[in-house]
């Protein structure tokens, strides 16, 4: 009886034991800079068709394989048929994919995947898409990517149907997301330097702070004369008076997982979410020289001029 109780004793001990060196290698281990900070060096890219805003007639966030085949197959034969380039040499034919499972918005919240526009933000998104398709007097009145002014890695991070990598540099005081886009470098600041508000430019004023294993983003001080900025779609707008939150956690050693909220009460009725992952990508990046061949701009507005 003794024994028995002794056996059941040094079992109970092995069943509450903390996990093994093995167990304990599932779990993920972000690697750390000479800093201490997480390291989110490197390269990591973003090739996929999920819109920021869920498609019309699609009612679930997160779809099985066979669904979002279907799903990619109607969004390739809306596809235009004079359209960038990069969008046939690439030829993207999958929907984001976020911790293994399929998206079909970037949008998470709110949870019909839309963004939430105020009457004022909806008759404003109208505006900017008919100058969009009808102003070509000058080049101020076409968008501000058009005039290689925006980059699709300035806050919220946006992706296109095509290739996109982001280079992220890091030192003790910052860290440089720089994409292969138009303008390229964003910098964000990990000392909280108070910026004066007449400051203000198109990418905003990044300041972050480490939570962990996780990169903290608030950036504000955003110049809007042109309030769009470029996605699919409905345009994302912005104002003087936005704030928009972005976190930045490595999930594995291949998926940069990123999450962002926009906060804007003139604009929108509430905050919106979106989130999406970049994967590590084992290759450079390029300059890209956008004002220096910037001939589609006179040519677009010499198309749309003799309309």
């Amino acid at each position: 009886m003794a024994r028995r109780a002794v056996r059941v004793g040094a079992l109970l001990a092995i069943l509450l034991m903390p996990a093994s060196g093995d167990a304990q290698s599932d779990a993920y281990r972000v690697p750390r800079t000479e800093h201490g900070h997480p390291d989110f060096q490197g390269v990591w890219g973003t090739a996929f068709l999920t819109p920021l805003e869920r498609p019309d007639g699609v009612t679930d966030l997160i779809v099985s394989p066979a669904q979002a085949e279907k799903i990619v197959a109607a969004i390739r034969n809306k596809r235009p048929a004079v359209t960038d380039p990069d969008v046939q040499l690439d030829d993207i034919r999958t929907l984001a994919k976020v911790k293994g499972a399929f998206r079909t918005s970037v949008i998470v919240d709110p949870p019909d995947g839309q963004m939430p526009f105020t009457q004022a933000g909806s008759e404003l998104a109208n505006k900017v898409i008919a100058r969009d398709e009808g102003q070509f007097d000058n080049p101020e009145q076409r968008p501000v990517a058009e005039r290689c002014l925006e980059n699709m890695g300035f806050a919220p991070i946006r992706t296109l149907a095509v290739f996109l990598p982001r280079q992220i540099v890091q030192t003790r005081d910052s860290v440089v997301i720089m994409a292969e886009d138009s303008v390229g470098l964003r910098l964000i600041h990990l000392r909280d330097t108070p910026r004066p508000d007449v400051l203000r430019s198109i990418e905003g004023y990044s300041r972050g702070h480490w939570e962990r294993d996780t990169l903290v983003v608030e950036t504000t001080h955003f110049l809007t004369d042109d309030p769009a900025r470029s996605v699919a779609g409905r345009p994302l707008l912005l104002s003087p008076r936005t704030k928009i939150t972005e976190w930045f956690t490595r999930v594995s050693a291949t998926e940069l997982f990123y999450r962002y909220t926009v906060v804007d009460e003139h604009l929108y009725t509430r905050p919106f979410s979106g989130e999406f992952s970049m994967t590590w990508h084992d290759g450079p990046i390029y300059e890209y020289a956008c004002h220096e061949a910037n001939y589609s701009l006179a040519n677009i507005l010499r198309g749309g001029q003799t309309k």
